[in-house]
C-alpha cells in the first residue's frame, strides 16, 4: 500500500470560496515522488486558484486544508516561502527582468538571497552557461532577455525554476507561446528532470501533451477534482468527457450539406501575394480557390506554409501583386482592411493578444469597435444602441461572466476569443475568415466556437478556416485545400479519417 512518502506533493481536502463563490470545493491532489503528472481543466476549473495556493499567493488561513510537501505539512504565507521547501512555479504569464542578461536572471533568486555576496558578471556566465549545456536549454547567457521572443522568454522562466533544484517543478501552460521544436525540447528537459529525480505538475488542457508526457493525470472541475488516471488508463474520449461533464460526441457539430449547385461566393483567380519583406517579390506562388455560399473551406499545411499569408491578403494587410478576386461574381480589390470589409469580408487573427482585442477596454467595446462609425450621430456615441447590439453577442457566444462592463482582460483565454469572433460577425461578413480560431482555447469553449462556426454556415454565409489541429479542421470544413511551402498542392475530402493523408500533402510527401 503507498504510504505518504511515496508523495512528493499533496494537497489534503483544499477548500477555497471568494465570497459566496466557492473556487474549490474539498480539493485532494497526490503526486508521486519522480513523475510528471498533468493537471487539466477548463478554464475557469479553479487550476490558478489551487497553484496560487500552492505558491504562496493565497496565504495559509485564506483557505481550508493541508499542503504536505515530501511527507512534511507545510504553511505557506509568500512565494518565498514555497521556494524554501523546494516548490518552483512557472506561471503563464512572461517575468523576466528585460535589463538583465540571460545568466543574470537565471541566477536572480540566488542573488536576491544573498544581497551582501559580490557576483562577478563572468562568474555568473560561466556557472549560466554551464547549466543551460548540461539541460541541453537552448539560449545565449549573454544576451539580454530584451532582446528575446515570447517563446525564449518562456523558456528562460523555465530554466530559472530549474536552476532553484526544486523538488516539485509546477508549469503552467508551458506550451503556450512555444513552437514544436521547442516543446520537443521541453518534453526532453522534464524527461531529463524526472531521470533526476525531480517531481513535475504539468499543468495543459492540450490532449495530446498529456497522453505524450505525464505519468498519471488529475481532472478538476468546477472546483472538485473529478478523476485521477495512470497513464495505463488514458483514454483521450474519457478524459475529455471528464473534463467537460459529458459526452465527446457532441463536441464537433453535425455538417450540413453544401451542394456543387451552390453559388460561389467568392472566387480566387491565380493571385499573387506580395513579400512584405521584399516589395515586389512574391511571397507565395500564384493560387486560386472557388468558395461556396454556406461552405466551410479548410485550409490546410504547416505553419509557414502560407495559409494566413492568404487570408491577411484578402483582407487587405498584404498587397495583391496579380491574380483576380471576384466576389458574388463581380470583380473587387481589397487594397484595405475597410475595402475589404466593405465587400463582406470579415477576419479573426492568430494572435488575440497582439491583434484582435482591446485590453484596456471593457467587453462590449471590443464587440463594437469594428461598428464604431454606425453607432455614432453627430460625434455621439449611442450608447443604448451600442449595449444592445453588444449584448446580442454576448448571449449568443455566452461569454462569461454575462457582464458587458467587465474588462476584457480578465476573461479566460477563451472567453477572449469569444469576444475577438463576436467582433467579427457584428459587421454582418458574407464572408468569415478564421486563422487558429481555438488557440489556446479549452474544451468547453471549443466546442461553443465550433457550434457557432457552423451555425453561421448554416445560415448561408461561408467560412474560410485556418488551424494547425487537423482534426478540428477536417471535422468542420466541407473540404480543405493544403499548402505546402507557400503552394497549393491539393484538395483533400473533410472526415476524421483522412488526418494522415493530410499531414503528408502537408509535408510535400504526396499530392492529391
Amino acid at each position: 500500500m503507498t504510504n505518504k512518502s511515496d508523495f512528493a506533493l499533496e494537497m489534503i481536502d483544499i477548500s477555497k470560496s471568494f465570497g459566496n463563490t466557492v473556487a474549490l470545493s474539498n480539493v485532494d491532489l497526490q503526486v508521486k515522488k519522480g513523475t510528471i503528472h498533468g493537471l487539466i481543466g477548463q478554464n475557469g476549473a479553479g487550476k490558478s486558484t489551487l497553484m496560487k495556493i500552492l505558491s504562496g499567493l493565497y496565504p495559509s488561513g485564506t483557505y481550508t486544508g493541508q499542503i504536505i510537501v515530501d511527507g512534511k505539512v507545510a504553511e505557506l504565507n509568500s512565494a518565498l516561502d514555497a521556494q524554501s521547501i523546494g516548490i518552483s512555479i512557472v506561471p503563464q504569464e512572461t517575468t523576466v527582468a528585460d535589463t538583465l542578461t540571460v545568466a543574470e536572471n537565471i541566477m536572480l533568486p540566488e542573488m536576491s538571497r544573498n544581497p551582501l555576496k559580490v557576483y562577478k558578471k563572468s562568474g555568473v556566465v560561466k556557472r549560466a552557461s554551464e547549466f543551460l549545456s548540461s539541460y541541453n536549454i537552448p539560449l545565449q547567457p549573454d544576451k539580454l532577455a530584451s532582446s528575446l521572443t515570447l517563446a525564449e522568454k518562456q523558456i528562460l522562466m523555465i530554466a530559472r525554476a530549474i536552476y532553484l533544484q526544486p523538488q516539485v517543478l509546477v508549469l503552467d501552460e508551458p506550451t503556450s507561446s512555444l513552437t514544436g521544436d521547442e516543446i520537443k525540447n521541453l518534453f526532453e528537459v522534464t524527461r531529463t528532470l524526472k531521470s533526476l529525480g525531480i517531481t513535475t505538475v504539468f499543468i495543459t488542457h492540450k490532449m495530446d501533451e498529456i497522453i505524450e508526457l505525464c505519468d498519471s493525470i488529475s481532472i478538476l472541475r468546477d472546483g472538485k477534482i473529478v478523476c485521477q488516471i495512470d497513464r495505463s488508463g488514458f483514454d483521450v474520449d474519457e478524459l475529455v468527457s471528464h473534463m467537460i461533464g459529458r459526452d465527446l460526441g457532441d463536441l464537433y457539430p453535425p455538417q450540413h450539406r453544401v451542394g456543387q449547385d451552390a453559388p460561389v461566393v467568392l472566387k480566387v483567380t491565380d493571385l499573387v501575394v506580395e513579400n512584405p519583406r521584399k516589395p515586389g517579390q512574391p511571397l507565395l506562388e500564384p493560387f486560386s480557390f472557388e468558395l461556396r455560399q454556406g461552405e466551410i473551406l479548410g485550409l490546410g499545411g504547416l505553419v509557414g506554409s502560407g495559409r494566413t499569408e492568404i487570408v491577411k491578403a484578402l483582407f487587405g494587410h498584404y498587397k495583391i501583386l496579380d491574380g483576380k478576386l471576384e466576389v458574388q461574381g463581380n470583380p473587387i480589390q481589397t487594397r484595405s482592411v475597410s475595402e475589404s470589409i466593405s465587400h463582406g469580408f470579415g477576419y479573426i487573427t492568430e494572435d488575440r493578444k497582439a491583434e484582435g482585442l482591446f485590453f484596456n477596454l471593457a467587453i462590449k467595446q471590443n464587440f463594437t469597435a469594428s461598428i464604431i462609425e454606425k453607432l455614432t450621430r453627430a460625434s455621439f456615441l449611442q450608447k443604448g444602441e451600442e449595449k444592445s447590439r453588444a449584448r446580442v453577442y454576448l448571449e449568443t457566444l455566452q461569454v462569461k461572466p454575462q457582464d458587458l462592463d467587465a474588462s476584457v482582460s480578465s476573461l479566460s483565454g477563451g472567453n477572449q476569443q469569444k469576444v475577438v469572433l463576436g467582433k467579427s460577425l457584428i459587421t454582418d461578413p458574407s464572408i468569415l475568415m478564421l486563422d487558429e480560431p481555438t488557440k489556446g482555447v479549452d474544451i468547453a469553449s471549443k466546442a461553443e466556437i465550433y457550434k457557432t462556426i457552423v451555425e453561421f454556415a448554416k445560415a448561408g454565409y461561408s467560412v474560410l478556416l485556418i488551424s494547425s489541429e487537423f482534426p478540428e479542421l477536417l471535422a468542420l470544413s466541407h473540404r480543405v485545400i493544403v499548402f505546402s511551402g507557400g503552394r497549393n498542392v491539393g484538395e483533400i475530402a473533410s472526415g476524421l479519417e483522412n488526418e494522415k493523408e493530410l499531414m503528408l500533402m502537408a509535408i510535400g510527401a504526396t499530392k492529391s
